[in-house]
């Protein structure tokens, strides 16, 4: 007999009040020092290095030159510097649980210093690989023997990334970011190093685990992390693919006030509205606050098709002492699509191509959309138990109402379709409580970054679901138009009693996991961890199992400049009982488990100028379960047979550089040999992976002349052909496709234009079901901070 477990809100919420209760007690003896860094046109100044004399205290000024430094009370000297010139010193008097406000702080800074802090800020924030995530610990990315990319916010605005599909495309590799459907959902598929990531193109936000299928807004993001391979050590096994996962993580409020508005419209009736807003609440700087919110609303390039999404998020955060902080900060998403998907199963077709299909036609309508509503909440509490040690107390809640409507184009000849409809209403929900304790201490000369953690995740689906094969009762030509889809008839239909019976999901996780790096020498580090996994799966009254070991050792031949690496990592997959045979019988599955081993280097030379990433890596999944159909008049439609296994393998690179002052690069190469070894499958690859990926971003920015604050941006997109089904009998053409921007930047207002694949190249992505991609795009943007 099973018992009830705790609530993990409550445990949570009690941890929080007896926490609390403590502050009184760390909070004695010390003050604040606030103020902003100026030039002397009075603009703010970002990367002011701001530290007190005669101590280790310090940190840089913000991108509105805000500044926020905690000290004993007393008299001390603040210290300004710009690269290590340019100084200034400025004296203050710091009372017991007060803030001394400095107000503005002028510094004579000539433009070719400004210049100089441009140039530093910017390779700043696109190649420093900085992370709070993929180790769950503070490690360097030179000390991880663990591959991942951080995109940041900047890369995303000059791109005028205006949703999450281009903010996964700006990616290094990441590729077929498509549009998804599952148990009533809309999000984001994509593939990385050979396998499908539906579950992981962005369903971790902020290390936490969010819904399945449900889609974002990118305005409230700062950065994306791409984490490479198999990561179920420390990030289990709910929503991940065994090539790794996509981490948001999002704007947190900051020591100062500030923001930005933007706005932006282009072509098929593109508009959208963000709006970035930062403040302090109290007098002592402990309660910070920001809001991100956009608008969005888009027709499609087809003759039919909608967009329409709002989005808010607020966040807040309170410092109650030095030593403790709390945040918390939530995320509504609506959206309304049109979702129309083109299934081929015409045995004449061997590639996409074929089909000639008319860009402009969708067979589809307005007025039969999919909608979700999308609410996620994270709330954090951070103490500092010790100079050694650190408590992270973790729990997120992710709900998402669905009433989703799907339109299936079945393509049975070369040239003719037939309309298949699903109305499948559904709520997702999801759980999670997670304790990080981190220990940086040393036994006898050896350095050690100790994590110990304990993780909770609960998730439920439920959802119900009607069918109509075929809409029109008749084939319809892909070359002509398709009769209108009417709102009345389409309810009529679905309103019959073809509703399937509710299907749900219940499933718990528990988990402990514990991961140590541990520095033999400067130079010299080793990484051991391990996850312990305990899945229940209440819906079938089911429990499994599963250990998952992670190793790593790095060496830095040339220290805080370059390191060789290497890595074991696993991840796996609980897998519930399910049917087993053409009669149905149900059986209990072994979890899957994937096995990688890479090697590879990290160069980080020139100050940052130049960073890159080579790596090696073999991926071997056992156990792999694959659908199989039933014959006709069996008592299940499929069912599920256990006897496959994958072998993923490849290189890759990714280059980040500063060739020139206000020049950017950043690109991406990956080569992924996959196949299935074992099964009926053998020999096939997996769909939607095409062998060749790249990308690459160049901007430059000029800092001088007449022309000062102009720049232009050219980017790309390339893959090799790849399969759209299953059985590898239908391709999708390789393409190439390129983006490019102009903008200008004074002050405080930046302008700029983007045209997407200006070559207006016509390509197929998907997988099982094809997505026609979108032509030349024009959008104009305009921000304004403040």
């Amino acid at each position: 007999m099973k018992t009830n477990t705790l609530n993990p809100l409550r445990i949570v919420f009690s941890f929080m009040i007896t926490i609390t209760s403590l502050v009184p007690v760390f909070a004695q003896n010390n003050g604040k020092i606030s103020g902003r860094v100026i030039n002397k046109d009075g603009e703010p100044i970002e990367l002011v290095s701001v530290g007190i004399q005669g101590s280790r205290t310090g940190n840089y000024t913000d991108e509105g030159g805000n500044f926020f430094l905690t000290v004993p009370v007393g008299k001390h000297i603040v210290h300004f510097s710009i690269l290590g010139h340019k100084n200034k010193e400025v004296d203050v008097d710091v009372v017991a649980n007060k803030t001394a406000d400095l107000g503005d702080v002028e510094l004579d800074v000539s433009d070719n210093v400004l210049n100089e802090v441009v140039v530093s800020a910017m390779i700043t924030k696109f190649a420093q690989k900085k992370s709070d995530y993929v180790a769950r610990m503070p490690i360097s990315n030179l000390e991880n023997p663990q591959v991942y990319t951080v995109v940041p916010k900047e890369l995303l605005s000059e791109q005028i990334a205006v949703d999450f599909r281009n903010v996964l495309t700006a990616s290094p590799g990441v590729g077929s970011a498509t549009l998804g459907v599952g148990s009533g959902g809309t999000g984001l598929g994509m593939r990385l190093r050979g396998f499908a990531g539906a579950d992981g193109a962005g369903s971790i936000r902020n290390g936490m685990a969010t819904n399945f299928v449900s889609l974002s807004d990118p305005a409230n993001l700062e950065s994306i992390e791409i984490i490479k391979g198999p990561s179920g050590t420390l990030f289990g096994t709910t929503l991940i693919s065994y090539g790794g996962l996509v981490n948001r993580v999002t704007k947190r409020a900051y020591d100062g006030q500030g923001g930005e508005v933007s706005f932006s419209a282009g072509a098929w009736g593109l508009g959208r509205a963000t709006i970035d807003y930062n403040t302090v609440l109290d007098k002592e700087h402990k309660s910070l606050f920001r809001i991100n919110s956009a608008v969005h609303t888009e027709n499609s390039f087809k003759d039919y098709g909608i967009n329409k999404t709002i989005m808010v998020s607020p966040t807040f955060t309170y410092n109650a002492s030095d030593r403790l902080s709390f945040t918390v900060d939530g995320e509504y998403f609506k959206s309304n699509r049109t979702t129309a998907y083109i299934n081929v199963t015409a045995p004449e077709i061997t590639n996409m191509n074929q089909l000639n299909w008319d860009w402009d036609r969708s067979f589809a309508s307005n007025d039969v959309t999919s909608k979700a509503e999308v609410l996620n909440i994270f709330a954090e509490a951070k103490y500092k138990i010790s100079d050694k040690w650190t408590s992270q107390t973790l729990a997120s809640y992710a709900r998402t109402d669905n009433d989703a409507n799907y339109i299936f184009l079945d393509v049975s000849t070369p040239t003719t379709l037939t309309r298949r409809m699903m109305h499948i209403p559904s709520v997702f929900t999801t759980q999670q409580l997670q304790q990080n304790f981190n220990g940086d201490f040393k036994l006898g000369n050896i350095r050690n970054r100790f994590l110990f953690g304990l993780d909770y995740t609960k998730l439920t689906t439920d959802d119900t679901r009607s069918t109509v094969n075929n809409y029109d009762g008749a084939t319809l030509n892909i070359h002509e138009d398709a009769p209108a889809i009417y709102l009345d008839k389409y309810n009529q239909a679905m309103g019959s009693p073809n509703r399937a019976v509710a299907t749900n999901r219940f499933t718990r996780t528990y988990s402990a996991y514990v991961s140590d790096v541990v520095n033999l020498t400067e130079q010299l580090d080793v990484m051991a961890s391990v996850r312990f996994d305990r899945f229940d799966d209440v819906a079938s009254d089911y429990m499994q199992s599963a250990w998952s070991p992670k190793f790593g050792v790095v060496y830095q031949f040339i220290k805080d400049k370059a390191s060789v690496f290497a890595n074991y990592m696993n991840g796996f997959k609980n897998k519930g009982p399910a049917a087993a045979n053409e009669d149905g019988d149900i059986k209990a599955f072994r979890p899957e488990h994937a096995f990688q081993w890479e090697g590879g280097f990290k160069l980080e030379f020139l100050d940052r100028k130049l960073n890159s990433t080579i790596s090696f890596y073999h991926i071997k999944v056992d156990d792999r379960i694959r659908s199989v159909t039933a014959p006709a008049g069996s008592a299940v439609a499929s069912y599920s047979v256990q006897d496959g296994t994958q072998v993923s393998k490849g290189f890759e690179i990714d280059l980040i550089a500063n060739p020139l002052p206000g020049m950017h690069i950043i690109a991406g190469y990956g080569f992924n040999q996959n196949e299935f070894t074992k099964g009926s499958f053998e020999g096939l690859r997996e769909c939607g992976t095409p062998k060749h990926l790249a990308n690459f971003w160049i901007s430059h920015k000029l800092l001088e002349g007449s022309l000062k604050g102009f720049g232009l941006g050219l980017g790309g997109n390339f893959a090799s052909r790849s399969y759209i089904d299953a059985n590898n009998k239908i391709t999708a053409s390789g393409y190439g496709k390129f983006d490019a921007t102009v903008f200008y930047e004074y002050s405080k207002f930046r302008v700029g234009i983007k045209v997407n694949n200006f070559t207006d190249k016509r390509y197929w992505l998907g997988d099982y079901y094809g997505e026609t991609q979108a032509p030349r795009q024009f959008i104009g943007n305009v921000t304004y901070r403040f």
